[in-house]
């Protein structure tokens, strides 16, 4: 979800086979708004995909139970959270808070709005201008940090 900007929706649904570890690539199916969608695997993630996916439940679904089953949107939240705080997070963290890091950081090291639209699958530009107002919170911080010359 942080390393992809994956909605919550997206990760519970993901299939084996929308994964292509060989070309790095991860196929987002049907999701908000039915747009299909590839995106670029992160080269450090491609070790711990295929580790899970070597040791994971037969199931048709890539993220499951033990058993197999589909995880249930609860379960992640929960998840989301417990994780948080055993890593020392203290505010407050969900699984769409991890895709806002994601498009907050994406903005912030390429000020590419447009690919950005693409990755986070918006229809609408003005859908994901949220996050050059949130990316640009830095550049206020750092103004008012700034003491001028004297």
């Amino acid at each position: 979800m942080l390393h992809c900007g994956l909605r919550l929706s997206e990760v519970v649904n993901l299939k084996p086979g929308n994964i292509n570890l060989t070309k790095g690539k991860l196929r987002v199916e049907s999701g908000k708004g039915k747009k299909d969608r590839d995106l670029a695997i992160p080269d450090y993630l491609n070790d711990l995909l295929d580790t899970w996916r070597n040791i994971r439940p037969k199931s048709n679904y890539f993220f499951s139970t033990l058993k197999g089953r589909k995880l249930s949107d609860r379960y992640i939240q929960q998840m989301v959270k417990r994780y948080a705080l055993k890593a020392g997070i203290t505010k407050k963290i969900s699984p769409h808070i991890l895709r806002h890091t994601y498009a907050t950081e994406y903005y912030r090291q390429t000020k590419d709005i447009e690919t950005l639209r693409r990755i986070l699958g918006h229809s609408n530009i003005s859908t994901t201008t949220i996050y050059i107002t949130l990316a640009n919170i830095d550049v206020e911080n750092s103004m008012k940090a700034f003491k001028g010359f004297l």
